[in-house]
């Protein structure tokens, strides 16, 4: 057979096991995201008097009004990730993954969800930034980082890194999930603006502490990544 006909050498596919831990750049990376969520609140403690532009720009462009169908759906994601709704959600997905004897998955998403309720109340502790006038929902305590924002990332990013890790979910499935996973962060996002209970900013920050929070607990659970493993 000619060097030309010989058909393609099969691509080295990683096991699940060494898919359930996040690879050391992205925690490193997850530290340094925590690390300047917190300088930059402090930036606008002590430094940064008032709003920034593109929050501004950004609370202008998403306005809503009160009775209409996104006022409806916004309210209803306000609802869901609640710190009640949040809680019960992150306690059914911990739940299910020990039904499927997957207990480090669920003691990771617990961690998760608790780890970034940990770090968001410390960061907005340290800010102590006002929430935007005119609320269409009723919000308490500071703004920066959104709190809902955190929670819906952490949340949704464990559930992406539960698929990855899972030898029982292919990788279509796993690009579905995380399709919906992007969809659902960008939904709660927009919910805490359209509201006028955070600025563009405040999500940012919430979206991004919630997914280092998601890769640090999974880190703390699953150690080191294991060596890629060649199928034939």
């Amino acid at each position: 057979m000619a060097p030309s006909d010989r058909a393609p050498a099969p691509r080295p596919q990683q096991s699940a096991a060494a898919r359930r831990t996040p690879p050391p750049a992205a925690v490193a990376a997850s530290i340094v995201a925590v690390l300047v969520i917190g300088a930059f609140g402090a930036y606008q403690r002590f430094a940064q008097t008032g709003v920034f532009a593109i929050d501004t720009w950004w609370a202008d462009t998403v306005s809503i009004e009160r009775g209409s169908a996104l006022f409806a759906v916004a309210v209803f994601l306000a609802q869901v990730g609640d710190g009640i709704g949040a809680a019960a959600c992150a306690a059914i997905l911990a739940a299910l993954c020990f039904a499927l004897r997957r207990p480090r998955d669920g003691a990771s998403v617990l961690t998760a969800a608790l780890l970034g309720v940990v770090m968001s109340e410390a960061v907005k502790a340290l800010t102590l930034r006002t929430r935007p006038t005119g609320q269409l929902f009723e919000s308490f305590g500071a703004s920066y980082p959104s709190g809902h924002s955190m929670g819906a990332a952490a949340l949704a990013v464990s559930v992406v890194l539960v698929a990855i890790g899972s030898d029982r979910i292919d990788s279509r499935l796993r690009g579905w999930i995380t399709a919906a996973a992007v969809l659902w962060i960008a939904a709660m996002m927009w919910s805490r603006t359209a509201l006028h209970v955070h600025w563009l900013t405040d999500t940012v920050a919430g979206a991004l502490l919630g997914i280092a929070a998601a890769i640090i607990a999974r880190r703390l659970w699953f150690g080191p990544q294991s060596a890629p493993v060649v199928r034939r």
